[in-house]
């Protein structure tokens, strides 16, 4: 297989192309393709893989396909790939699938691409064999304009499947009929187009990343000599990328001045570059600042050599492993930060990398995904005949993509070819005489614009799990949660009430917001999750993204002073309901009745020597007759260190804190009738 390269330079930006075609030359496992019969009596059998029965003229190759024509086959007998091709076939840029012959007789043979990605006609076209008895290559424009449907060419179109037929046209005779077949060559498709974003030699190819989380936070890193010039990298500079000891797990840096470039992401593709590093680890890339409010972009890929250059190449197709969970393709992103063994804490060591020429790739042929699905039917009371899924995938077809229930268990069952990304989809019935409906809080949905469907992220070959119709689980284990809050006393905000937060509930104005159709200041929601959810959650009172307009319940029983004073949803077995005011810690939504509230009061302790600096934490009451208290120290993001109790009338307490690193941390004390929480610095 050849590969052609054209070298473009500009001032800051270098681009290169690269063409390349797939052939199938039988060599060896991952280049060996098998046609399943259909049409004649060897249908279900496939095609072998056999040593070349004539090693002469234009193929000396070992190894050839051989494919038989039943007696007695259909005119229209053929073979279609079994497993599914690897890569689809790519005709957006035209160009022609090739094909080597050995027949002993004139004859034709015939090309059919089927199942375009996005939608539209098949394509079939023939070439006549004229050298019996020898091999000859037949090649097949896709320009020219098929045989059948519109008549229309397969250029500008990407095929799912190749199918091939021998005798084209012509019924099988008295015998079975053999040939023989190698090299088929697929279009190349789009070029790959490699664009330079920093490559470190000069100083407009250059750039800096500022560091954080760890003690290099706000210092640069540095440019330097390339330390081992070998294999992929020859380069005269790199940058020295360290992860320090005892950093976070989410130690990084980010581009500081952004690269003159930005990682232009319109036509998809990868963003990659060489790293070198001196143990088995990963590098996580996250792409921010996007224009047009494209949301940030974040992907894990481990690297597998040690102590030499490799090249991580991380997809923009795939969706993002946090936030939005969007693919990157599409959008254009000005700021490139890095992290180093993502998700591992520093250890007792600073750890060196290098990194060297970050680039973008785009064009190419993407390779198809299989994805399995099996839906759940036996909760559907009425009546349907088939069951399809309809998506982005299929234009919304209603009868593109057809299921199985061959055993009739009410499983049924079905496989897509997809390339990686995000598609949404429902399940219909009977060409959309029925359809999944959702409301836009469940965990499988997406809604855009004014409909809601499911999300489907392709990463790789998937199994869903077996689900239940218009549920995101199997049957059986949806549970409903409702919310019920009361305004009481509290004006609603005109814009809307919501449940935010808890990693689970969004934002406030996201998609959980709560509605009052009989406008009696009750909110109420419902929402589908799987048996034993659980998960923190707040209410709001507007759509404030900063949650300055969450309800206070710092120092209240129903609030976790470990998790930002939010309310905590204990795991859920059957259908539970939730009901409480705004800001109280009430068991309705009727606010009369609060249960357990205390009372701040801003005198029941005093901190003696703050920022402490003898490890530890002195304490004195104003409260002495009470003779339980609770103490509990959190550190600045809400989790706990420390709790302890106090039986007894004791003037005061100290703490020890040696086992606390520096930092800020707040201390809570709770008595049978009040609460204080202050803020206080371990040095």
């Amino acid at each position: 297989m050849k590969q052609l390269y054209f070298l473009i330079c500009f001032a800051i930006v270098c681009t290169v192309t690269v063409h390349a075609q797939k052939v199938y030359d039988f060599e060896t496992p991952e280049n060996t393709i098998t046609f399943q019969y259909f049409g004649s009596s060897l249908e279900p059998m496939v095609t072998t893989a056999i040593p070349n029965p004539d090693k002469s003229g234009i193929n000396a190759s070992a190894t050839v396909g051989k494919f038989i024509k039943a007696a007695g086959a259909q005119t229209w007998a053929g073979g279609f790939p079994n497993p599914a091709l690897a890569t689809p076939v790519d005709g957006s840029s035209g160009g022609t699938v090739c094909v080597k012959v050995w027949m002993d007789h004139p004859g034709n043979v015939a090309v059919k691409l089927e199942n375009p990605i996005g939608g539209g006609e098949n394509w079939i076209t023939t070439q006549p064999y004229t050298t019996p008895n020898q091999w000859q290559e037949l090649c097949f424009d896709l320009s020219a304009p098929s045989l059948e449907d519109g008549k229309l060419p397969a250029t500008g179109k990407v095929y799912n499947v190749l199918v091939m037929f021998f005798d084209f046209g012509i019924a099988g005779g008295a015998a079975d009929e053999s040939y023989y077949f190698d090299d088929i060559k697929l279009p190349g498709g789009a070029a790959e187009v490699i664009t330079s974003i920093l490559d470190f030699e000069t100083a407009a190819t250059s750039g800096e990343f500022k560091y954080f989380g760890s003690t290099l936070d706000g210092e640069k890193t540095e440019v330097i000599n390339n330390p081992n010039p070998a294999t992929i990298n020859t380069s005269a500079k790199v940058t020295k990328f360290i992860k320090p000891a005892a950093s976070q797990t989410w130690a990084g840096a980010f581009s500081d001045p952004n690269p003159a470039k930005p990682v232009d992401l319109t036509s998809g593709g990868k963003i990659c570059m060489k790293v070198h590093m001196d143990h088995i680890g990963n590098f996580a890339l996250k792409l921010e600042n996007g224009l047009d409010n494209k949301p940030f972009w974040i992907q894990t890929v481990a690297n597998t050599k040690i102590n030499e250059w490799e090249e991580l190449c991380f997809d923009s197709t795939l969706p993002s492993l946090e936030g939005a969970l969007e693919p990157a393709s599409g959008g254009v992103y000005q700021t490139i930060t890095l992290f180093s063994d993502f998700g591992t804490p520093g250890g007792a060591t600073d750890v060196t990398n290098y990194i060297d020429d970050i680039v973008v790739k785009t064009g190419g042929v993407a390779p198809l995904r299989k994805v399995n699905i099996e839906v759940n039917m036996n909760n559907v009371s009425d009546n349907f005949d088939k069951v399809y899924v309809s998506g982005t995938f299929n234009n919304w077809s209603g009868d593109s993509n057809p299921l199985q229930d061959d055993d009739q268990d009410g499983i049924w069952k079905g496989s897509l070819m997809l390339t990686n990304g995000a598609y949404e989809y429902k399940v219909t019935l009977d060409n959309w005489t029925k359809q999944e409906q959702f409301a836009g809080t469940e965990e499988c949905t997406k809604t855009t614009g004014e409909f809601t469907n499911r999300l489907l992220l392709v990463a790789g070959n998937t199994d869903v799990p077996q689900f239940c119709y218009n549920s995101c689980y199997a049957c059986g284990e949806e549970v409903k949660i409702t919310f019920k809050l009361g305004m009481g006393d509290v004006v609603p905000n005109p814009e809307g009430v919501w449940v935010a937060g808890g990693g689970n509930f969004d934002v406030p104005g996201g998609r959980f917001k709560m509605s009052d159709a009989d406008n009696d200041k009750i909110y109420e929601l419902v929402v589908a999750r799987k048996k034993g959810f659980s998960s923190y959650f707040t209410f709001v009172n507007g759509p404030c993204p900063d949650y300055s307009c969450k309800e206070n319940l710092e120092g209240k029983p129903c609030g976790d002073a470990s998790n930002y004073n939010d309310r905590k949803l204990d795991p859920v077995s059957t259908n539970v309901v939730y009901a409480s005011c705004f800001g109280l810690c009430t068991s309705n939504a009727d606010c009369t009745s609060a249960v357990n509230e205390l009372e701040r009061n801003s005198q029941l302790f005093t901190i003696i020597g703050n920022p402490s600096l003898n490890g530890q934490l002195n304490l004195v009451f104003s409260e002495n007759n009470d003779t339980n208290r609770k103490i509990v120290i959190t550190n600045s993001v809400g989790q706990v260190m420390k709790t302890d109790v106090l039986n007894g009338a004791l003037p005061s307490a100290s703490i020890d804190l040696f086992d606390l690193n520096t930092g800020i941390y707040y201390v809570t004390v709770n008595t049978r009738l009040h609460t204080l929480t202050q803020k206080f610095v371990k040095l």
